[in-house]
């Protein structure tokens, strides 16, 4: 069992603590790491092959790279990792201050350009010893080269015990053996046990719309535990943790 799932209910940080810092950097999971019983993050590769650690396919919401360089597309994939190092993905926090939190610490002194790499953020996992959800998004790379990629990268770190994959790709999920792993799900499924059980998984990863009490236990018969995403609300929170769900992603707490 992945060790984190011992403990009676989980909150993960979602994008790291990302109402308080710039999502999917070293500063919001080095937040994350003092507040919530493991955080998450997710894994692009860029044009030349490179895996960093984004959320959007677009890098035009959280950098200035419209500002930079003039392209007809701005996908992350269509740009190389010394290109995407020139990026500022932090000053769009501070404008906007997308939670409407309180700052009350001096981010204008960190560096504008903080998209990690996925190795950065493996040996901070490895620093702490603090469990992650490593979460895989869509490419256009070989699925089989990516999962070894990726599967590569955290036995050389030696943290495989402290990783839980997960992605909306299930081929990526059924190549991985071995590992932890979760399938995330954004809508409800026919004969559910029965794929989870094909998939071979030790997470269903949810979103609260469309989470049910009767799959969440069903789950639960079969040793797989249901993590809900995205839930910010104390009450929505204890009401799942109430039907048996084991986990949340949140943004913060309230």
């Amino acid at each position: 069992m992945f060790d984190v799932f011992k403990k009676k209910h989980i909150c993960i940080a979602h994008r790291g603590y990302r109402a308080f810092y710039p999502e999917n950097t070293i500063l919001a999971f080095k937040a994350a790491i003092k507040y919530f019983d493991m955080f998450e993050f997710d894994v692009q590769y860029t044009k030349d092959k490179i895996p960093v650690v984004f959320h959007d396919e677009s890098l035009l919401r959280t950098t200035n790279v419209k500002e930079i360089f003039k392209r007809k597309s701005y996908n992350l994939s269509e740009f190389t990792y010394e290109e995407i190092k020139k990026l500022d993905n932090v000053s769009w926090f501070i404008k906007t201050n997308p939670f409407n939190k309180k700052l009350d610490y001096n981010i204008l002194s960190f560096p504008k350009n903080s998209i990690p790499l996925l190795d950065e953020v493996l040996l901070l996992i490895k620093k702490y010893n603090f469990p992650a959800n490593l979460e895989i998004k869509p490419s256009f790379l070989d699925d089989e080269f990516i999962v070894n990629d990726i599967l590569q990268r955290i036995e050389k770190f030696e943290i495989k015990h402290l990783i839980l994959i997960s992605s909306f790709n299930h081929n990526y999920i059924k190549i991985i053996n071995g590992f932890y792993k979760a399938a995330l799900f954004d809508k409800k499924t026919d004969n559910l046990v029965k794929y989870i059980k094909l998939l071979n998984v030790d997470a269903y990863h949810i979103d609260k719309f469309n989470v049910s009490k009767k799959d969440v236990a069903d789950l639960l018969d079969i040793g797989v535990f249901t993590n809900v995403y995205t839930v910010n609300d104390n009450l929505e929170q204890k009401k799942l943790f109430e039907t048996g769900v084991k986990g949340v992603f949140c943004d913060y707490f309230s």
